[in-house]
């Protein structure tokens, strides 16, 4: 079984305003980083009281600052997390919500910029950081602002891109990058296009927004580890978002390995069963699938209980809400306190609707048009940067159902016979299975889905042509 690369990242990225176009400056022996709500000034090394949001819930901890990393935005501290042994992990900037230095009081502060023109952060004396400012403002959610510094360069890329100081191309509002996920995992819903919007994302420096636009009934498990793999290597980079209309089995899993989930009104997700033809699969292999995307998913901050409840109907999982602050608590089992809502029973596999992702705060909202999520993410309006992801997944669809289409033909032509006597019949069998074989390369998904076998075809071409040869041989 393939194993999984580990996603280090926990914590979800936002949008971050215009203005803020530089996570860090320098200042002396101190850093500048610009938070989502206000400014930290410090160094490597420095005790820090920290809170930050880590998908379903804030964290507030005291944590070391062992690097810092102003390209990507992101801080790298050392704590305890979960009360367990302490350990390293990074945090994006655009996700604090507030930072202080231990033993020097709280360090200076400036409003959150949301407008292109804000004013920059008062610079600091060399060897010291600012007298403290004025308290932060609110801000919408924020990551690193497409195109790098978005300062232009005067150069343009052979697209014809205005390129800014970075070698970014530099995009005229805010906005993200759509890639329509749709049909069975492993087939038309796939890592591979994942991987090639990324790429394209890439273009426009890191901190942009990637929306999987899920709709899929779920798919091959085996295809989950390498969606594992790429979708914490793109997140590194990027902002990867769920927009779920179904998400069952392997989908469930997909939209758990993304930074943020959202839901349509009637969207569904979980039910994510192991199945091998028509049974469920317990044992090793089961328990090998649950510890390793658990692990993961636990990892992105989402409670590994709710993962077991989509895998096995016996995992219960319900969820009380304390009334003054609407922290969720999860129950792996029916407690029977006061306002406890069941979400699965020992019957049937967890699956969410959006109004119990919502109440639960499994979902960060509901949008049932672009522009409702538009504002959800922060976004001023609606706006695609590119609709690469859009051609790319309209480009594979057509593909495959081609492939689906002509498979079934070929098949029927195999049993057809041909006039003009057994040497036209041995061509045309030929033509058919070098078609066939044609498609295992343009289109393997779909081909091995339609039961296609590379070698059992190659050997039938084989023999074909060995038939064909030994007819024309005969004939003269």
């Amino acid at each position: 079984m393939r194993r999984t690369t580990t996603i280090a990242l926990s914590v979800s990225l936002t949008l971050a305003a215009p203005a803020a176009l530089a996570a860090f400056a320098q200042a002396g022996s101190q850093q500048q980083v610009k938070l989502a709500t206000g400014t930290w000034w410090g160094s490597p090394g420095d005790q820090v009281e920290i809170t930050f949001k880590d998908q379903l819930s804030t964290r507030t901890m005291q944590a070391t600052v062992r690097s810092i990393d102003a390209q990507k935005g992101i801080l790298t501290i050392e704590a305890q997390f979960d009360g367990k042994k302490t350990s390293t992990r990074p945090v994006f900037t655009s996700s604090i919500v507030s930072m202080k230095t231990l033993g020097a009081g709280e360090a200076p502060t400036a409003p959150a910029a949301d407008a292109p023109k804000a004013p920059a952060a008062p610079k600091a004396p060399a060897g010291a950081a600012p007298k403290a400012g004025g308290s932060p403002s609110p801000a919408a959610p924020a990551a690193a602002a497409p195109g790098g510094t978005g300062k232009p360069s005067g150069k343009t890329d052979k697209d014809g891109y205005q390129l800014d100081e970075n070698g970014y191309r530099i995009s005229p509002k805010k906005g993200a990058f759509v890639l329509p996920w749709k049909g069975p995992v492993g087939q038309t819903a796939r890592n591979e296009e994942m991987e090639a919007v990324a790429k394209e994302a890439d273009k426009w420096g890191p901190g942009q927004i990637i929306i999987l636009d899920i709709d899929s009934p779920g798919g091959l498990v085996t295809e989950i580890f390498e969606i594992s793999e790429s979708l914490g290597n793109i997140r590194k980079r990027h902002r990867v978002v769920a927009w779920v209309r179904e998400a069952i089995s392997a989908a469930a899993c997909t939209s758990m390995h993304c930074d943020e989930i959202y839901f349509r009104t009637v969207g569904s997700l979980g039910a994510s069963t192991m199945i091998a033809g028509a049974n469920t699969v317990y044992g090793e292999q089961l328990e090998a699938f649950k510890r390793e995307i658990g692990d993961v998913i636990e990892q992105n901050g989402r409670p590994r209980m709710v993962f077991d409840a989509m895998v096995l109907a016996k995992d219960v999982l319900t969820y009380t809400k304390d009334p003054v602050t609407g922290k969720v608590t999860w129950h792996s089992k029916v407690t029977g306190l006061p306002g406890e809502v069941v979400l699965s029973n020992e019957k049937d596999n967890l699956v969410f609707t959006a109004s119990t992702a919502l109440d639960s705060g499994f979902s960060k909202g509901t949008a049932d048009t672009e522009e409702e999520l538009a504002v959800l993410l922060g976004l001023s309006e609606w706006y695609e940067v590119s609709d690469y992801g859009r051609k790319l997944a309209a480009s594979w669809q057509k593909l495959f159902e081609e492939c689906e289409k002509d498979i079934d033909l070929q098949l029927n032509l195999l049993n057809v016979p041909k006039a003009g006597g057994e040497v036209e019949q041995v061509n045309a069998e030929i033509r058919t299975l070098e078609r066939l074989l044609s498609w295992l390369k343009r289109c393997e998904p779909c081909a091995e889905g339609k039961g296609l076998d590379k070698e059992r075809l190659e050997r039938a071409l084989k023999d074909a042509r060995k038939r064909l040869a030994d007819l024309r041989r005969a004939q003269q």
